[in-house]
Formats: structure tokens, sequence, C-alpha cells
């Protein structure tokens, strides 16, 4: 967990900053992020070909995340959670359905869609006790153990029929390329 003065506007990815993860409480103190969180968001943006991820709620202080309905010691209190929206190359947001399959693919712990309006996604980069949720249902467990079943996509609705990138990590070496959908 790295810990981040209240002004820093230190770069963490190439398409992410502190600031952007800073508690909206308005209050000048500490941003806790963990590292593997914009990290994952950045891979998200790549692999959704989005034109930003505007990041609505990152880290939270815990008297913030109690006003906010949240138990004051979940995963935004932990620097390991944003809710995101996601904008595509036409800058339009693109649904929390798309948006949550592809988080599941990039093993994102917790997921979930957070509005009726379907933009805005919870993320977070948990390691256990594993959620898939839908907010508009429930906040007190999962859903579904696989969003494309409960929303009803194929990988080629959420990625585009035809071409994906792919990254492979195996042993020290990673390795990245397409991969071509046969019909």
């Amino acid at each position: 967990m790295a810990e981040y003065r209240y002004d820093s506007n230190e770069k963490l990815t190439e398409h992410f900053t502190v600031r952007e993860f800073r508690c909206k409480c308005g209050a000048a103190h500490t941003t806790h992020i963990d590292p593997a969180l914009p990290r994952k968001l950045e891979e998200l943006r790549s692999r959704l070909g989005c034109k930003a991820i505007v990041i609505n709620s990152g880290y939270r202080c815990p008297a913030h995340d109690k006003s906010v309905g949240g138990s004051g010691s979940g995963p935004h209190t932990k620097g390991i959670a944003a809710d995101i929206v996601c904008y595509g190359k036409d800058g339009r947001a693109v649904s929390s359905n798309i948006v949550s399959c592809a988080a599941q693919n990039l093993g994102f712990g917790g997921i979930a869609n957070i509005d009726k309006s379907r933009t805005a996604t919870h993320v977070d980069v948990r390691t256990e006790n594993l959620w898939k949720g839908d907010e508009t249902v429930t906040t007190a467990y999962s859903v579904t153990g696989d969003f494309y079943s409960y929303y009803g996509l194929t990988k080629a609705a959420v990625y585009g029929a035809g071409e994906c990138q792919v990254t492979v990590k195996i042993g020290d070496t990673t390795y990245t390329g397409t991969l071509t959908e046969k019909s």
C-alpha cells in the first residue's frame, strides 16, 4: 500500500494520477492507493479501447466512506477500490455490463454495476471474499459467478467481433499479441 500527500499529482501509470484517487471529503489527508489498482485500471482501459476512465470515487477516509453509505472499513478505505465510468473512443459511456465482463477477465476481485443507468462500475483488487455484484439489485451479496451469463453477453459483444489484444505472462516473460476470432 502506498501513501501520498493530499496535494500530490504524481503520475501512477500512463493515464492515472494520485489526484484522481483522492478522497472527496475535502479534508487534506493522506491518500492510500494499492499500486495494483491503477495498473489494473490501465489494463482495463487498454482492453476496452477506452478514450478515458473517470474515477468518481477512489480512496475514501473512513468518515467519508460512512457518509456515502459504506461501512467505514470497506475496500475504498484500503485504497484498493474505485468507482469508475469508462468512455469509448466515441466519447459515450461504456455500459457497466461490458465493463463488468472485461473486469472479470482481468481478474478484479470485486466488481459491480452501481447505478440504474448502467454507466458506473465498482472495481477493486481484493484477493479474498470475491464479489460480483449488481447494486441495483442488492449490496449484500454476489449476484453471479459469471457476468457474461448474468448479462447475456459474449466476448465478441464485449470486445467487438474479430480481434482483441491479449497479454500472456509465462514465467518472467510477457507476450502481447492479437487474438483473431474464427467463425
